[in-house]
């Protein structure tokens, strides 16, 4: 029992702590410190406009994957190596992960330095369905 709280639920809490909307260390301000000199580095012709666009770009993608991420997790979870399928393990995944997800923009508002936005939510959302669909359409295909 204690295996399975170690193996399969540590890396859920882990990494709700680290996406967790108290940290300030996930602002625009802190990732634009490392972001853009990359993103400079990497796109040495690209204008101001565009290098903020490519900033703005990759702070979404990182919702998208950082919820997609925490749905698998927590789907890994609920099945703690079980061979079986339950349904109610992906819904579960998906309920958990979209109520932090719009906890985390909800407790955003309150923080200095970051902002709370439904369209963040969103794109969590789309993380979180497609990392779900995407294990639910692998189940589907192995029942064939």
């Amino acid at each position: 029992m204690m295996n399975n709280l170690f193996s399969f639920w540590l890396p859920v809490i882990a990494w709700m702590a680290f996406i967790n909307p108290l940290n300030r260390e996930l602002t625009t301000e802190s990732t634009s410190r490392f972001l853009v000199p990359l993103l400079q580095w990497l796109f040495p012709s690209a204008d101001q406009s565009t290098i903020h666009l490519l900033h703005i770009a990759v702070r979404k993608s990182v919702h998208f994957f950082n919820y997609a991420f925490l749905a698998f997790l927590l789907f890994r979870a609920f099945r703690a190596g079980r061979k079986v399928w339950r349904p109610g393990w992906v819904i579960a995944a998906g309920v958990i992960a979209l109520a932090y997800a719009g906890l985390d923009e909800f407790m955003q508002t309150m923080v200095p330095g970051r902002t709370g936005a439904v369209f963040d939510w969103f794109i969590d959302s789309a993380g979180v369905a497609c990392a779900l669909g995407m294990i639910s359409m692998r189940k589907s295909k192995q029942v064939r």
